[in-house]
């Protein structure tokens, strides 16, 4: 037995779908540029993130070892958080 075939409204639909998807993440990346021009572009496109994730899980062992100050340790992890990207 043959299968049916799609309807014209079933490819409309999915059409209408495809083109809302590309649609919102165009408007994503356009965000997340305009964020990083915001930013002063602080966060490095190339930077290693899993360098950054360990230098933040050191900067929480020094704190625990009292090797820095409590004010140090907030300057520094604010820096490391700006640096960070998520995706």
């Amino acid at each position: 037995m043959a299968r049916p075939r799609t309807t014209v409204g079933k490819l409309q639909r999915d059409q209408a779908k495809r083109e809302k998807a590309k649609a919102k993440q165009e408007d994503r990346q356009a965000r997340r540029a305009e964020r990083g021009d915001a930013d002063g572009g602080r966060a490095a496109p190339d930077e290693d993130q899993v360098a950054l994730l360990e230098q933040f899980a050191r900067l929480h062992e020094d704190l625990a070892d009292g090797r820095i100050s409590l004010d140090e340790f907030e300057s520094r992890q604010d820096d490391l958080r700006r640096r960070l990207r998520v995706d």
